[in-house]
């Protein structure tokens, strides 16, 4: 005894899901890196923290003393006793330093300078067989080093010292030496060689008159200047100077994510995803930036997604600005809403981001390139707080996979009942209302159908017709857009309905089709109704 039931279409209702609103569908706690605009309520993977620097110190470079003697015979062997005698003087001799264990930041020094002055001294000695009473100059100029920076006012303009009817018996000149200047401009200055050591060499003249008078006895007598210049410390230069900064590798940590952002299958296809640098430059010239950003997964490198920037990489330069606290945004689109930051193009960031990372790693560079003068302080640690902040607003484009998860579940209490019912063919249809602003899709790959005990029925073949395996996207966020999804389910088992208590599926976002969307929590889906139709009704075995 059989009986048909249904005629043409039969049809069991099962119920319908919960409204599932984003902010559930995607479940953040206070302090998750995923949180939704105050404002907006559109989602943002926020993340930041400090990137260590470490201080950048340049040594102090030590100019050894050096000293000279210039030698004249002011009176001839031989000579006696007279009233006076002019000597006209023309002698020069040369004065070197030297400067060793030069830092290797240091490519060209045009000026060191010191905090504490250093003493260049000038004495007269007089050596032969005659006395005198005196020794007076007569418009002597002593020209001095150029290299050498004396206190103001000490020395003429080009460091001549002239002396003019003073007595150089017993006479001492004591100068105040501030610094050494070789060079204004790049390529004027001294280079340490190979040994990191450099030579300075300067002259001494001695010109003009003197005129000895009370000369006694018979022999001679001669004049000699000594100079002497001290060991000298300096604290700060000027020059071409490159400095070592040494950043340390930083890990940005992307955790706490929701399951859909986890999924192997998710792929992010973000509109401006925005790495804000912030970093404090304490030295009077630009610091480029040069960066590698590497994504990593499971401790291993998500391959050919690395992210490089700067002028180090063939990229576009960017810069910290002297003296000051730089921000230096990057993005996709070369545009953020950061006041006073500088935004860089950076068209491959969202590599970063298309398959999700454990973290990122940045192995950020800076580095000095001018090769102009600037000054620093020497024997200084510059330091370089550092920082960054990621900020991806979930607004997403075209290549953008997503994955949800549902289910149907306890339908065994409506369906056990049906284990007499003859069939091979059931549709589940499914009434979708989608108030987020994503196409969505279900393929039949993508269900699963489980008895009561949680496993799969394998023996229950899956099908979605071409043309109701999509969930329209809502035009504006609010709205929803409702379809209609028909999975259709066949199996050799007559019994497979009254075995079924729950249908997994996982819904995925359609690609291609989104260009700029973002997503808010107070998006939702819902599915309004669940249906079970058997096509031409079912056969009831009443035997």
């Amino acid at each position: 005894m059989t009986v048909n039931v249904g005629g043409e279409h039969l049809t069991i209702p099962a119920g319908s899901s919960d409204t599932a609103y984003l902010s559930k569908i995607i479940e953040v706690e206070e302090g998750d890196i995923l949180q939704p605009d105050a404002a907006t309520r559109v989602y943002h993977l926020t993340k930041k923290d400090d990137i260590d620097v470490k201080p950048t110190t340049v040594k102090e470079v030590t100019i050894s003393s050096a000293n000279t003697d210039l030698t004249k015979e002011l009176v001839g062997t031989g000579s006696s006793a007279s009233a006076s005698i002019t000597t006209d003087l023309d002698v020069e001799n040369t004065l070197t330093a030297k400067a060793s264990d030069i830092d290797e930041a240091l490519i060209e020094l045009g000026a060191l300078g010191a905090e504490t002055p250093i003493d260049l001294l000038l004495t007269f000695e007089f050596t032969g067989g005659l006395t005198f009473n005196s020794v007076t100059a007569k418009n002597l100029e002593i020209q001095l080093p150029n290299f050498l920076m004396f206190k103001e006012g000490e020395v003429e303009e080009g460091n001549k010292l002239i002396l003019n009817d003073e007595e150089l018996k017993n006479a001492e000149k004591v100068l105040h030496v501030i610094g050494y200047e070789f060079g204004e401009k790049a390529g004027e200055g001294e280079k340490p060689d190979e040994n990191r050591t450099i030579t300075i060499d300067g002259k001494v003249t001695m010109k003009g008159q003197v005129v000895t008078s009370g000369i006694g006895g018979s022999g001679s007598l001669t004049m000699t200047m000594h100079v002497t210049l001290g060991e000298m410390t300096a604290n700060s230069v000027t020059g071409v100077i490159q400095p070592n900064i040494d950043a340390e590798t930083t890990k940005i940590e992307l955790n706490d994510l929701p399951d859909f952002l986890k999924d192997e299958e998710t792929r992010l296809d973000i509109t401006n995803p925005v790495i804000l640098l912030i970093a404090e430059n304490p030295l009077a010239t630009p610091v480029q930036i040069d960066a590698v950003l590497t994504p990593m997964k499971n401790n291993t490198q998500i391959e050919g997604k690395e992210v490089k920037i700067g002028e180090g990489y063939d990229k576009k330069p960017i810069e910290l600005a002297p003296n000051k606290k730089n921000l230096i945004a990057l993005s996709r689109t070369g545009e953020s809403s950061i006041e006073e930051a500088t935004n860089v193009k950076v068209e491959d960031i969202n590599n970063l981001l298309e398959t999700i990372p454990d973290d990122i790693e940045v192995d950020l560079q800076p580095v000095v390139r001018n090769e102009g003068y600037y000054t620093a302080e020497l024997g200084r640690a510059y330091e370089m707080p550092s920082s960054y902040e990621v900020d991806v607003p979930l607004s997403f484009e075209q290549n953008l996979n997503i994955v949800y998860n549902d289910s149907v579940q306890d339908l065994n209490k409506d369906l056990n009942d049906l284990d007499k019912v003859i069939l091979k063919k059931a549709n589940v249809l499914l009434t979708v209302d989608n108030a987020i602003p994503l196409k969505l899709q279900l393929k039949p790959e993508n269900v699963l159908i489980k008895d009561v005990y949680g496993n799969e029925l394998t023996a229950v073949k899956k099908t979605i017709e071409e043309d109701k395996q999509y969930v329209a996207e809502s035009t504006d966020g609010e709205k929803p857009a409702t379809s209609e999804l028909v999975l259709n389910l066949t199996s050799d088992d007559t019994a497979f309905l009254s075995k079924i208590d729950r249908i997994c599926f996982k819904i995925t976002a359609v690609t291609g089709t989104t260009t700029g969307v973002p997503l808010k929590d107070t998006q939702w889906l819902k599915i309004t109704s669940i249906k079970l139709s058997v096509p031409g009704g079912v056969n009831v075995d009443l035997n």
